[in-house]
């Protein structure tokens, strides 16, 4: 075995850690962010909660990560934006009304806020039509060949070392109007860079 100290022969180098991130999502607007802000000081209080605090600029439901690299990835994100211009679907009302952890093996666990139903049917038609769009895009192909894949639509409040039941909560909503392109470097301060955004349409009604 090699010691810790042993320095490493050229062309061995470690790969580069994987520190950006390219998504898309629906960010949440300024009355929404304050609404899931005092839900998790709520949550927070009533079941003592510890733990690091996503800042509420930030706060977003994550419609598709296209992955973490070594670096800023041009030549897909140029491919995301162009899919993303091919997408048609209408604004709708999200309506985020349960919390509770997701339990995933590492040590601090995500509070989020879901929802059911209704609520989440606009972000599970928007979620599909990019899906369509990006398959169709990164195959190089005329149709989407792949079927969407599963998703919970959820929003991060909090990643504590607790874990909390889910339960009914005072409902987190506002109506997306558009989906953005986002771009995160691993420990980086401030909000998202928004590399990309689109309008979606005028449903007939709401």
């Amino acid at each position: 075995m090699m010691p810790d100290d042993q320095p490493q022969l050229p062309g061995m180098e470690s790969p580069p850690r994987p520190d950006h991130h390219l998504f898309f999502a629906v960010l949440a607007d300024a009355d929404a962010a304050r609404q899931a802000e005092c839900v998790r000081d709520e949550e927070m209080a009533l079941h003592q909660l510890t733990g690091s605090k996503v800042r509420t600029e930030r706060f977003h439901v994550t419609l598709r990560s296209l992955g973490w690299d070594a670096q800023f990835s041009e030549p897909k994100s140029w491919l995301a934006r162009l899919a993303a211009a091919q997408v048609d679907a209408p604004a709708f009302p999200l309506r985020l009304d349960r919390c509770l952890s997701f339990q995933r093996p590492h040590e601090r666990y995500p509070l989020v806020l879901c929802g059911h139903g209704a609520g989440i049917a606009g972000f599970m038609e928007l979620h599909r039509s990019l899906h369509e769009a990006l398959d169709v895009a990164l195959t190089g192909g005329t149709q989407a060949r792949h079927a969407a894949p599963a998703v919970t639509p959820h929003m991060t409040l909090l990643y504590s070392p607790s874990v909390v039941a889910e339960h009914a909560v005072a409902p987190v909503g506002w109506t997306v109007r558009e989906f953005q392109l986002l771009y995160n470097r691993r420990g980086s301060p401030g909000p998202y860079r928004v590399v990309g955004r689109w309008a979606l349409r005028e449903p007939r009604c709401m």
